[in-house]
């Protein structure tokens, strides 16, 4: 049987798309709380955002995997299906994009490796979001592939003893050996570290049974690594003490490597609890209609927002123009919903059950 939904999922991957959009609501805006500065700094909306769609797309993807290996679904008619979902938007914006605003990025973009580009120099900024959707296309390369064709034990051992170690231990040495904003920029873009938070998603698909049979067991984990991510926070780690004139409790120069792994803590461990809260509550706050439709064209929406609000919030946004930009963004992911990507959802549907064979 394919895996059973989960709606609640799709609430907090709308939470996820408009924390991105907080992020880049620029804060000159008139009158912008100086609270909302506080919050911003905290949460750190953006890079939240897209920890969550990383671990949500680990587990997602891997559970449909592990369920068509199960079933003897071609792990082609998968990657076919990926295809039509990601590729057809993407390129269509880049299309648009060389029409209305050529760059040279353009072709780091359409190659998928923006990402690697914005490491040694900034993309072009409209265009700049793309370095997420990069990284997930990298670890979507092999990772059907290890899942349809490995025993399953070891494709979960890849994982533990070579994704997890390869991160981490990365993101120790460029902490050690490069310095300020490029370690940080390093670690944040490339695709080897920021595996971390996908392959906790697929770990944990691995383990769906285990925790619908051990939910205490589950809810321990997951509170424990909330607890790890907030005793790793930055403020707490390195700016509270020095703002009591304190030495910080980590050198500054791991800050990449302690916020990698806050990072991953936290929204797996959020991803974690909102699974259980599911089980326990099927009906809750996340499954209400609103977000759940704005979970649903949440991609179409991190994709086009960032031109949009480069085109209409520049040079001098105001909180109207705010509200128009969202406004349009989110005009233009469900125009795109209903025009393109859900027709391209019923082509790709032919391909998720099994191939029956002559005589049936």
């Amino acid at each position: 049987m394919p895996p059973r939904q989960l709606p609640v999922l799709d609430g907090l991957r709308a939470i996820a798309v408009l924390m991105v959009l907080w992020c880049h609501v620029p804060k000159e805006v008139p009158g912008y709380p100086d609270w909302l500065r506080i919050a911003d700094f905290l949460v750190g909306p953006g890079g939240f955002g897209v920890e969550l769609f990383f671990v949500l797309s680990g587990f997602l993807i891997t559970r449909i995997l592990i369920s068509e290996r199960q079933r003897a679904v071609p792990v082609q008619w998968f990657l076919l299906r990926r295809c039509l979902r990601i590729f057809p938007i993407y390129y269509l914006l880049l299309a648009i994009m060389l029409v209305v605003r050529p760059s040279a990025d353009i072709a780091w973009c359409a190659l998928y490796l923006s990402n690697f580009k914005s490491i040694v120099a900034h993309v072009d900024w409209p265009i700049a979001h793309t370095w997420s959707l990069c990284i997930e296309e990298h670890f979507y390369l092999l990772w059907p592939l290890a899942v349809a064709f490995l025993p399953l034990q070891r494709a979960r051992h890849i994982l533990v003893f070579v994704v997890f170690p390869v991160a981490i231990v990365g993101a120790f040495v460029v902490s050690e050996f490069m310095t300020g904003e490029r370690a940080f920029v390093t670690v944040m873009h490339g695709s080897p570290f920021r595996f971390l938070s996908l392959g906790a998603g697929a770990l944990m698909a691995f383990h769906e049974r285990g925790i619908e049979a051990a939910r205490g067991r589950a809810l321990l984990l997951a509170l424990g690594l909330v607890t790890v991510a907030v005793v790793l926070h930055p403020y707490l780690v390195f700016f509270r003490p020095m703002l009591q004139e304190q030495a910080p409790w980590v050198d500054r120069r791991y800050e990449p490597l302690l916020w990698l792994i806050q990072s991953a803590s936290l929204c797996t461990g959020l991803v974690l609890l909102t699974i259980l809260w599911d089980l326990r509550a099927p009906r809750n706050l996340l499954t209400v209609a609103p977000l759940r439709a704005i979970g649903r064209i949440s991609y179409a929406v991190y994709l086009y927002h960032l031109p949009l609000f480069h085109w209409l919030l520049y040079p001098q946004p105001t909180g109207a123009n705010v509200l128009v930009a969202i406004g349009a963004t989110f005009a233009a992911a469900t125009l795109s919903w209903f025009a393109l990507e859900r027709p391209l959802q019923r082509v790709s549907a032919r391909f998720r059950d099994r191939p029956r064979g002559p005589g049936h």
